[in-house]
């Protein structure tokens, strides 16, 4: 028979179990790579992290467009899909999604196009899981969505471009992102090198009006 002191021990080890697992928190991340293998992580881009099982709103450059929910299943939790509801179903309950979208972790996709983005480049992205990440790495610039009005803590999601990101507008117009002493900076050049300006991209927390069916709040930051 087993003594009271190793059940007592048995009780507490599957206690402490129990609120790990229900505790942990997962993003599905999406790093930018510039070949359809992914491969190659140079040259800049664009990527995004998205919490799964939370219901969230993307609303960045035009009002919002949808509200998402992330599910993981299938084979060690390598499939994930996106699931767009209405955008004023702030639940994404009230009704079937208007869409679903499906990713399988470890693979490499085009990037896509989540929240309407000014600038969207042509790069590929990295799709994987990731279980309680303690901190957000640096990037030249990062867009990031919280419901704390202090945008504290994880945010909901966020999207970021690389080091040195460019975009092309013509042979001698664009913009180019880039992060310097913990400022996101913006080179935007109309004729380079003869008509060129930089602008630093910093947003403190402020609330999100573009996500106007609920109380959300964004920063951009390196």
């Amino acid at each position: 028979m087993l003594n009271k002191n190793l059940i007592s021990f048995i009780i507490l080890f599957l206690i402490g179990y129990i609120i790990s697992v229900v505790q942990s928190v997962y993003y599905v991340e999406m790093t930018p790579y510039t070949d359809y293998q992914c491969t190659v992580e140079k040259g800049g881009g664009l990527g995004y992290a998205f919490v799964i099982g939370e219901c969230f709103g993307v609303g960045t450059n035009t009002p919002i467009r949808n509200n998402y929910l992330i599910s993981m299943g299938g084979v060690n939790n390598n499939t994930i899909t996106f699931h767009l509801y209405d955008s004023s179903d702030i639940t994404c309950s009230k009704s079937d999604p208007v869409d679903v979208i499906t990713y399988y972790a470890n693979e490499c996709y085009n990037v896509p196009d989540i929240g309407d983005m000014y600038f969207l480049p042509y790069n590929y992205v990295l799709v994987t899981i990731k279980e309680n990440p303690s901190s957000m790495p640096e990037y030249a610039y990062k867009y990031s969505q919280f419901t704390d009005p202090n945008c504290l803590g994880l945010p909901q999601w966020y999207y970021f471009y690389t080091n040195n990101t460019v975009f092309h507008f013509g042979n001698d117009s664009f913009s180019k992102f880039y992060c310097d002493q913990g400022e996101p900076l913006q080179l935007y050049c109309q004729d380079y090198p003869t008509n060129c300006t930089t602008g630093v991209e910093l947003l403190s927390c402020s609330r999100n009006i573009l996500v106007w069916h609920e109380d959300v709040y964004r920063t951009v930051s390196c």
